[in-house]
């Protein structure tokens, strides 16, 4: 979808501008540490939000995640393992410092969300 709104040139500047990120070991070592985080914090935000639901105790506060569920029902689990995986490739590919620092405040931020709904499915 990007190639319909980048010029040629300016998608060789950002595959050149990623090839310089990726060659930055610190960049690349904090990218793979922060992708396996952010693969675990999704795979217990599934485990979280089934284990809320079942028990009666929460529902989907995402209202689109919401109508997945209901409309698809445990496809919204693929759904969700597809975008992780598009999302790690993309930080992967890219792992300058401003993406970097990005997604590690979401990731930290989704692990707080995980959390709480640990917290809510077991009544804490």
């Amino acid at each position: 979808m990007a190639t319909f709104f980048l010029s040629q040139s300016r998608r060789a500047a950002l595959t050149e501008d990623a090839a310089i990120a990726r060659a930055n070991r610190t960049n690349a070592l904090i990218a793979f540490a922060a992708v396996i985080i952010y693969n675990f914090v999704g795979l217990f935000d599934i485990i979280s939000t089934i284990a809320a639901i079942e028990l009666g105790v929460a529902e989907e506060a995402n209202p689109l995640m919401r109508a997945v569920m209901d409309n698809y029902g445990i496809a919204w689990i693929a759904a969700k393992l597809f975008l992780q995986i598009v999302i790690s490739a993309m930080v992967l590919w890219f792992p300058h410092r401003i993406v970097l620092f990005i997604f590690v405040f979401a990731v930290w931020t989704n692990g707080f969300i995980v959390l709480n709904n640990f917290r809510i499915a077991l009544g804490l």
